[in-house]
C-alpha cells in the first residue's frame, strides 16, 4: 500500500469517538454512583444503567482496538517501502481496524437507543 498515511488520517475521527464515549462513560458512572448513594441500586432502572455501562465499555474497547490497528496498519505499510514483504499485512490490519470501529459504533447505537428508553422510564417514575 503506497498510501501508508491513509489509516493514520482516520485516527482523529476515532479519537473524537473515544473522547465522546469516555465522557458518556464518566457521566453514566457518576449517575450510577449517585443512585448507589441513595440506596436505590437494586431497582430495574439501575440494573439497566449498569448494562448500559457495559455497552459503553465494549464500544470504548473496540474503538481503542480500531485505533491501534490503524496505527499498526500505517506502520506496516510505511515499513513495506523499505523492506519487501506482502502488501496484504497493512491492508488486512486496516480492514480489521475498520471492522472493530464498525462493531463499536454498533454498540454505541444500541446504547443510544436504550438510553432514550431508560430516560423516559426514569421520567415516568419520578412523576409518580
Amino acid at each position: 500500500m503506497e498510501q501508508w498515511y491513509l489509516p493514520i488520517t482516520i485516527l482523529p475521527g476515532i479519537g473524537l469517538l473515544i473522547l465522546s464515549t469516555s465522557n458518556q462513560l464518566i457521566a453514566l458512572s457518576g449517575e450510577i454512583a449517585e443512585r448507589l448513594k441513595l440506596e436505590i441500586c437494586n431497582d430495574e432502572i439501575s440494573q439497566r444503567k449498569l448494562r448500559q455501562l457495559k455497552l459503553l465499555n465494549k464500544g470504548l474497547v473496540g474503538l481503542y482496538i480500531g485505533a491501534g490497528m490503524m496505527v499498526a496498519s500505517g506502520i506496516l505499510s510505511g515499513v513495506q517501502n523499505f523492506y519487501s514483504f506482502s502488501n496484504s499485512f497493512g491492508i488486512s490490519t486496516m480492514l480489521l481496524g475498520v471492522l472493530s470501529v464498525f462493531i463499536s459504533i454498533t454498540f454505541l447505537i444500541l446504547y443510544s437507543l436504550r438510553a432514550v428508553r431508560i430516560r423516559q422510564d426514569q421520567f415516568k417514575e419520578s412523576t409518580y
